[in-house]
């Protein structure tokens, strides 16, 4: 099929519901292919797990091609009519109407368990899953063992966060061990163009649990690898622990900036100090060779 070549096809206005990754990425998409997207928040913030510097550069990067965001704004009704929709949202004591041709539901979901009828067995659940122990035991049941979207675990929402659990529960259930997973250093991002990433802790969680941290903000609006691709959205914050020099957490919004964050990870889970990784030759003019500069 060609289908996915015919833009025709693709509704002109399209409504996205909460300000995560679906509804970022999809009006990222949509927005380049001629649509009109505009996502609704009820929060202040989207995007809140990433850092709010880089997100407010990410939301007016969004905005010059065409991406609104209604922020602190709820919905209070959805009716279709005639193969479009009206959608009635409200905004303090405020209430409006927004015509769409589609609305895309991105504000996230619960565990599908309702239907399993987990009770018969004792196993304990919630709105996040099923109640597990650090090694992904059932608190309730020994004979369950729970990983992923399904369980209530400290991991990310993630594909390969869901993986690393699956592997420990499953080697649990075999071995009869207690293996907890390791978390650390364990990258998130957003695909949108340019690329949001996260790594480590948020600014504001280092200084909450007492660290004295270097933070270190690049801007590579104007870089090499930036101009090359005709992207003027670019930057860094790096925070880094004065004690030892070690990353706790790197911030980045760039174009293929994931790469940056695969390789901070890796620092991260090896607790290597930016001295080690500066001292690192990296092939120029790749990417990766970046990443010195803004250490």
């Amino acid at each position: 099929s060609t289908d996915f070549l015919n833009l025709e096809a693709l509704p002109k206005r399209v409504l996205f519901i909460g300000g995560g990754f679906v509804s970022f990425e999809f009006a990222h998409i949509a927005a380049r292919a001629g649509a009109n997207p505009i996502i609704v928040d009820r929060g202040a913030r989207p995007l809140r797990g990433f850092d709010p510097d880089l997100v407010e550069m990410l939301i007016e990067r969004g905005t010059g091609i065409g991406v609104d965001l209604m922020r602190e704004t709820e919905i209070v009704s959805v009716a279709e009519t005639n193969g479009a929709f009206t959608v009635e949202v409200k905004s303090g004591d405020q209430t409006w109407t927004v015509e769409t041709d589609l609305v895309v539901h991105g504000a996230g979901r619960v565990a599908a368990l309702a239907d399993l009828n987990l009770e018969a067995a004792g196993v304990d659940y919630s709105d996040k899953g099923i109640v597990v122990a650090p090694h992904l035991q059932s608190t309730t049941n020994s004979a369950v063992f729970a990983a992923g979207d399904s369980a209530d675990t400290d991991g990310m929402p993630l594909t390969p966060v869901a993986v690393i659990e699956g592997k420990v529960a499953a080697s649990n259930m075999l071995k009869d061990a207690s293996t907890v997973p390791d978390y650390t250093g364990i990258p998130s991002a957003v695909f949108t163009i340019p690329e949001l990433a996260r790594v480590g802790l948020l600014e504001t969680e280092a200084r909450d649990l007492g660290l004295k941290i270097d933070v270190r903000y690049t801007d590579a609006s104007t870089w090499y690898s930036s101009y090359r691709l005709g992207e003027d959205t670019a930057a860094a914050k790096i925070l880094v622990n004065k004690d030892d020099d070690r990353i706790v957490g790197a911030h980045l919004l760039g174009p293929d900036y994931t790469e940056h964050a695969n390789i901070v990870a890796l620092a991260i889970k090896l607790g290597l100090t930016t001295r080690q990784l500066k001292t690192t030759t990296a092939a120029y003019p790749t990417l990766g060779s970046d990443l010195g500069s803004m250490l």
